[in-house]
């Protein structure tokens, strides 16, 4: 008997956390790429791997090479530049639009988590005072810097959304960036395409000249 109602207390405990995590207000922490993002959703400032969310519905351009870079690129006709730089922009737009921001997360998803273990969530922001919120999904979609995720529940619903014309003109700008992955932990930088820079834990893809601004106002 004492171990049922343990269990049921687990239980109860458990659920608790999960709809806290859907309905209240937690803060973005971090933002790894224009779909996958940290709330902390134990308010404790500390982006933990069971705060990882991958949002539900869209799928942003890759910021590193891989095989889902690649495949971005065949799919789209792109060039390996203009895939990242589409990457990029889509993790900037996460950060202009989420980061430091309180948000409402919301299980929208067939399943709670994806293959990775991150939730799967839509998201809710700059809320007004009639309770009307951004939806990011759509937002992101709107702007150019994402494409459905076909295999989700939201594709129909969110299929009005996309803008190729906008994705196109993305592409193009992404010419000029000069993108550089940044070591974060050694400081230096290497060329997108460097061996050892894919392997290289913590990397950030950053513009060059924007990054060699800040160095040269840390050394003054």
């Amino acid at each position: 008997m004492k171990t049922n109602i343990i269990i049921l207390l687990f239980a109860l405990t458990f659920s608790v956390n999960l709809v806290s995590a859907e309905v209240s207000s937690h803060k973005v922490i971090k933002v790894i790429d224009g779909d996958t993002v940290y709330i902390d959703f134990n308010d404790n400032g500390i982006p933990e791997q069971n705060e990882k969310v991958r949002i539900n519905g869209v799928d942003t351009f890759e910021t590193k090479l891989n095989d889902s870079l690649e495949w971005q690129m065949k799919l789209y006709g792109l060039s390996q530049d203009e895939a990242l730089g589409l990457g990029y922009y889509g993790k900037e737009f996460a950060k202009k639009e989420l980061l430091n921001k309180s948000v409402k997360a919301e299980y929208t998803a067939e399943e709670k988590f994806d293959k990775n273990n991150r939730h799967l969530m839509s998201i809710y922001y700059n809320c007004n005072k009639n309770g009307k919120c951004k939806n990011y999904e759509e937002e992101v979609l709107k702007a150019g810097l994402a494409t459905i995720y076909t295999k989700s529940n939201l594709a129909v619903q969110l299929k009005p959304f996309v803008n190729l014309d906008k994705i196109k003109a993305y592409a193009k700008k992404s010419h000029k960036l000069n993108l550089v992955l940044l070591n974060n932990k050694t400081g230096k930088f290497h060329e997108v395409d460097c061996e050892y820079a894919q392997y290289m834990g913590g990397a950030e893809l950053v513009q060059k000249k924007v990054l060699e601004k800040l160095l040269a106002v840390s050394v003054v």
